[in-house]
């Protein structure tokens, strides 16, 4: 019997995938009907693989799926696609052309607002967190378990309302016993060019085991710089800086850090807790120039979030705001990009 393991499941009525690793009690569990989001990880302590009691919850599952359709940006890891962060009254300019979300007589309404606004569209995060994504691909064998979905924009018209962008982006999760994996892939399947951005949003829990408290738990983001609204980027200053890893504070570092210097070539980010003596490690390829540190209010966890670029990025791009991140595919050609999600003992 293969060590690792894929299999159906269900919780609130709805199906899920689940992935399991067999040795260690590993498991992620994803929804694809709802964004394709991981929205729970729990991980083995790398000094104690072989004891499930010793597993640590990575990332904290939400009291129930509900939760997931009325805000599919606040749980698990949610896919920002074709823009992260957001857009202004959903108004933005490419190829000389301006364009407004959604139809003429649709609201268009920030995060925290459209979701109790019925037939509004929102205007941040893009389009794909909350749609159903299609499983094509699943495989287990002694190495990891993994499984492939895809999501064709032409089969929701609706995104196509003040986006006439065809696109076809599928992402793979794949667990093993160095952590989760994401690969996400985007092919322009229109006639034309497709503008977007990306990113991913992860909710790390903190702590990361029953000692300690997150005010213990130490962020590490090795950047120079932090982007502004309007594309400005500023040296981070001395109490934001985060080369040398800081006590997390709520809201202290929520911004976009950027100019990263990079661990054999990639990215890499992570949250230390003392108290249990490891920590949560975030790498990512380096196509991704910048993490996102965001706290959400009254829960005890942090996102470090890879992005591409930062918010409002097709207006950045057309009033030439340089290293705007923004990408442009001709017909037919893809992107790639990946990013990890590990455990290790703290140093």
């Amino acid at each position: 019997m293969a060590r690792f393991a894929v299999s159906a499941g269900e919780r609130d009525g709805e199906e899920l995938v689940v992935l399991q690793d067999g040795k260690t009690g590993g498991e992620a569990q994803l929804w694809p009907g709802c964004g394709n989001n991981c929205f729970s990880l729990t991980l083995p302590r790398p000094d104690e693989a072989g004891s499930p009691e010793r597993l640590v919850r990575v990332i904290q599952a939400p009291p129930s799926l509900a939760e997931i359709q009325r805000r599919p940006s606040w749980w698990g890891i949610p896919l920002l696609f074709p823009f992260p962060g957001s857009m202004p009254g959903g108004e933005y300019e490419f190829d000389g052309c301006q364009y407004r979300l959604g139809r003429p007589d649709q609201p268009v309404l920030p995060e925290g607002k459209d979701w109790v606004t019925p037939g509004s569209r929102r205007d941040y995060h893009g389009f794909v967190m909350d749609l159903p994504w299609v499983v094509e691909e699943t495989v287990a064998d002694d190495t990891q378990t993994a499984v492939r979905c895809a999501l064709d924009s032409r089969g929701h018209p609706d995104v196509h309302e003040g986006f006439p962008f065809p696109y076809r982006v599928e992402a793979a999760y794949a667990l093993s016993a160095e952590g989760l994996r994401l690969e996400f892939l985007v092919r322009n399947v229109g006639d034309g060019r497709l503008p977007f951005g990306f990113g991913a949003h992860p909710f790390f829990k903190l702590p990361l085991g029953p000692a300690g408290s997150p005010g213990e738990c130490l962020l590490h983001v090795p950047a120079a710089a932090r982007w502004r609204r309007g594309g400005e980027r500023l040296d981070v200053p001395p109490e934001l800086d985060l080369r040398t890893p800081q006590r997390f504070e709520s809201g202290k570092f929520h911004g976009m850090y950027t100019e990263l210097s990079l661990t054999d070539g990639k990215v890499e980010a992570f949250i230390r807790d003392p108290a249990n003596g490891l920590e949560t490690v975030l790498r990512a390829t380096a196509n991704f120039p910048s993490v996102v540190v965001w706290s959400p209010p009254g829960r005890d966890e942090v996102c470090l979030e890879p992005w591409i670029c930062p918010s409002n990025v097709f207006n950045l791009a057309a009033r030439r705001v340089e290293r705007n991140g923004l990408v442009v595919l001709e017909k037919g050609d893809e992107w790639r990009c990946a990013m990890w999600v590990g455990l290790r003992a703290a140093r």
